[in-house]
């Protein structure tokens, strides 16, 4: 069967250490996508990402290259969709600005949460952006309110 990513692209107005600490800080985390982070980010260990008493995804850490690469791989979570995906953060500087190539791999063709990923995807790129420009970002539950996901009750 053929597989899907997400791929999104964005410019951010801070040192490629301040991204690289942005995505593999469990504390940082927590201040960009969700307030409920949890685990340890080294090579080999897990991290837990929950939103609303909800464990949405665990995430083993299988690459960190300080201020150019973090791979994770997941590998359980109540999002069904995302279990054996990759989630990838690569950073580039070119000409005193650093770019963030984001990838989401290895989806199912069929996956229904695919679109609406991507969508939250880009929501929460936008969150870092502002976290590690501003020092302050948008997780979940601050967000913006596009999530059509509710976790089973």
């Amino acid at each position: 069967m053929a597989k899907r990513e997400i791929w999104h692209e964005i410019l951010i107005n801070a040192s490629s250490c301040e991204l690289y600490e942005a995505v593999t800080d469990v504390n940082k985390l927590a201040h960009w996508w969700t307030t409920d982070v949890r685990g340890e980010s080294a090579i080999g260990e897990k991290l837990e990402f929950w939103f609303s008493g909800f464990r949405a995804a665990v995430m083993e850490v299988t690459t960190l290259k300080p201020g150019e690469l973090v791979q994770w791989h997941v590998i359980d979570g109540g999002a069904e969709d995302w279990i054996d995906t990759n989630v990838e953060f690569r950073i580039f500087c070119d000409q005193g600005k650093t770019l963030l190539h984001f990838q989401h791999s290895l989806w199912q063709e069929d996956a229904k949460a695919f679109p609406h990923c991507s969508m939250g995807w880009a929501i929460f790129l936008l969150s870092l952006k502002e976290f590690v420009e501003t020092g302050k970002g948008r997780p979940h539950p601050y967000d913006m309110p596009i999530n059509m996901w509710s976790p089973p009750q």
